[in-house]
């Protein structure tokens, strides 16, 4: 058998697992051959099937150096934007309830500062200002520095654990207009 794989194949290694899969293909399909006829036809054939679909796949693939293979196929070590996700997440936890909803509803839900307005129940303006001093305040808080903006319109306060999840409460609670359909969440 391996002796037939080569010789189709020209790869050693290549003929070997043909062979292998070969073997694995016959004993799952032991019930289907016939007492009595000749296994060698039949195994041969089963190599030259499997030999005929790796060549029917095999143009469509490229090899890749073991020099290129180590660098292209590996991952850097720091995943530092999941680290980055966290610590906004945790600070969008401490914004004012006003400020989180408007930063939520505009920039995570996507909603437009008019549809925002509506969603929320104030004006255009107030939206697109608590948008802006949430921004601050989330850079602030994330960066952690001093000062900026001041300590009064930063209260800590205690937030849902998924900023998400109070976008649907809102929506549940009948605060956003049945005609108003919520943006699909990224994946």
């Amino acid at each position: 058998m391996r002796a037939f794989a080569r010789s189709l194949c020209r790869n050693k290694d290549l003929a070997d697992d043909i062979v292998q899969d070969a073997c694995l293909k016959a004993w799952a399909a032991r019930e289907r051959f016939i007492s009595g006829a000749p296994m060698r036809p039949w195994l041969f054939r089963i190599i030259r099937n499997l030999h005929t679909g790796h060549q029917r796949k095999a143009w469509r693939a490229s090899s890749l150096a073991p020099e290129d293979a180590e660098t292209t196929l590996t991952t850097p070590g720091a995943q530092e934007w999941t680290c980055d996700f966290q610590v906004m997440q945790d600070a969008l936890r401490h914004l004012p309830e006003k400020q989180r909803e408007a930063l939520i509803t505009v920039l995570a839900a996507g909603f437009s500062y008019e549809e925002a307005a509506g969603i929320i129940g104030c004006s255009e303006g107030t939206v697109k200002s608590r948008v802006s001093r949430g921004r601050e305040a989330l850079v602030a808080l994330m960066t952690k520095t001093p000062g900026k903006p001041s300590e009064s319109r930063i209260k800590l306060q205690a937030a849902p654990a998924n900023p998400l999840e109070e976008l649907l409460a809102i929506h549940l609670s009948g605060a956003i207009p049945p005609e108003t359909e919520l943006p699909a969440r990224a994946a």
